[in-house]
């Protein structure tokens, strides 16, 4: 037979002549052949039983009963995975187990990487969205009759396009998503087989992003319900225990020091001698930066004071070193109002657990680790980054943020114990809560100063 995804004019759906006196109307639904030519090594395209018969399900209702064929449901769905590209589109017939039926019906199932079906010129749909497209998918249903003669032949092509869901963790391109979300995908566009129409038909697939396992932020957050935050506005808002949090970060004010002026007359005499601690200060520039926080539904004010050192030779896309540098030490200061209430400081590229890692040949939904997916690969396993730690004192409480600009997220601690996770770069998507906190307001001040604008460098 030849390849089914070269799309010859195959499509004899009015030729299956199934009313006519006599001639029986049973259907054996004998193989569902699969493969990936973007990871033919993987496992995570081989179906079960249990989906081969949810795929058997879906054609009763999409396509034999209404060319009003019945299928035989003693008959046990054979699955086929084939293990090289140029077995694609060939089907090994053997009909000794239902020499009975009329008619035989043949599910391939084909995963190629776009660029591969973009560029085949016989695949004559619009697809829209190309660059959204992270994997196609090839559904075709063959059947044939006694003769072994095509009297019906329709493909389906699915566009899989990954979206951004509530998981956290580091996202994987391939596989495109977990595999239930992939059967899942596979059994909407199986179900739009039909007796009418074209005989190439595309859809889209919306499908969510599968992530890395890791040991970092996994072990954290396993089946933690997440909170939406709603940042239409200039302030961000959520609901948690049922009260409404309003929060704004508004814009930080600098201030230049002039490190020259050795006079008491100077605002920020107090700062220089922490200034004169640092190393070759020639080119570099001094700034105040204050920070201004808003607990709007609390109707309380805060802000912080801190100092930067900016280092204008630097270039953020060629050194390891950001050009924006707080002063060390704890001598940046946490106000209520007016009222001091805490000092921090600021570690950038802190080595905090050289033993976080994520590996990519394991992965999940990232949201309930409990469903895990070996793949057949063999990766590396990355390292964690902590781009950035803000550690300080509130009161008698300690505090520490743990910034990760590679998956845009913040750990929060109270007192050493992990409190909050939040997601997103510049304003929270989503909340973790991790641990109950019995004061909710400095559980909402440490979002603030983890959303601050000081600390979203470089800025």
């Amino acid at each position: 037979m030849k390849k089914s995804f070269y799309f010859l004019s195959l499509f004899f759906t009015q030729c299956i002549c199934i009313a006519a006196i006599g001639q029986s109307n049973q259907v054996t639904f004998e193989q569902v052949q699969m493969y990936s030519s973007i990871q033919p090594e993987g496992k995570y395209w081989h179906p079960t039983s249990t989906q081969v018969q949810a795929f058997a399900s879906l054609l009763d209702t999409a396509l034999f009963n209404p060319l009003q064929l019945q299928r035989d449901t003693s008959f046990i769905t054979k699955i086929k995975i084939l293990n090289k590209p140029n077995q694609i589109g060939k089907i090994v017939i053997d009909w000794n187990q239902s020499q009975s039926s009329a008619f035989h019906a043949y599910l391939e199932i084909y995963e190629l990487q776009p660029e591969q079906t973009f560029s085949n010129s016989m695949v004559n749909v619009i697809i829209p969205k190309k660059d959204s497209i992270q994997s196609t998918w090839f559904l075709t249903c063959t059947i044939l009759d006694a003769t072994k003669k095509p009297v019906f032949q329709k493909t389906i092509l699915i566009g899989m396009i990954p979206i951004a869901n509530q998981g956290i963790g580091y996202p994987m391109n391939l596989p495109v998503s977990p595999p239930k979300s992939l059967f899942k995908a596979i059994q909407s566009g199986i179900s739009y087989f039909d007796k009418d129409g074209e005989e190439l038909a595309y859809i889209e697939a919306k499908v969510p992003i599968s992530y890395a396992s890791d040991n970092f932020i996994m072990p954290l957050l396993q089946a933690k319900p997440r909170i939406s935050v709603d940042t239409s506005k200039d302030f961000f808002q959520f609901t948690q225990n049922n009260s409404r949090v309003v929060l704004r970060t508004p814009t930080a004010m600098m201030q230049k020091i002039d490190t020259k002026d050795k006079t008491t007359n100077n605002p920020f005499f107090a700062i220089l001698p922490e200034i004169k601690k640092r190393t070759n200060t020639l080119f570099k520039e001094y700034y105040q930066a204050i920070q201004p926080l808003r607990n709007t539904s609390e109707n309380k004010d805060y802000s912080l004071e801190a100092y930067i050192e900016f280092n204008p030779f630097i270039d953020p896309e060629l050194r390891a070193t950001p050009p924006i540098r707080f002063l060390p030490d704890s001598i940046h200061k946490i106000y209520a109002d007016t009222n001091l209430i805490g000092r921090f400081k600021v570690v950038e590229q802190p080595a905090i657990n050289t033993g976080w890692m994520f590996n990519s040949n394991k992965i999940y939904n990232g949201y309930d680790s409990s469903s895990m997916y070996t793949l057949n690969t063999n990766y590396p396993k990355g390292m964690v980054f902590i781009s950035k730690a803000v550690e300080g004192r509130i009161g008698k409480d300690t505090f520490k943020i743990l910034f990760n600009s590679e998956i845009d997220v913040k750990i929060i601690y109270l007192n050493n114990l992990p409190i909050l996770v939040a997601k997103g770069r510049t304003k929270p998507n989503y909340l973790i809560p991790i641990e109950q906190v019995k004061q909710n307001s400095i559980s909402a001040l440490l979002l603030l100063i983890a959303y601050s604008e000081i600390f979203q460098s470089p800025n």
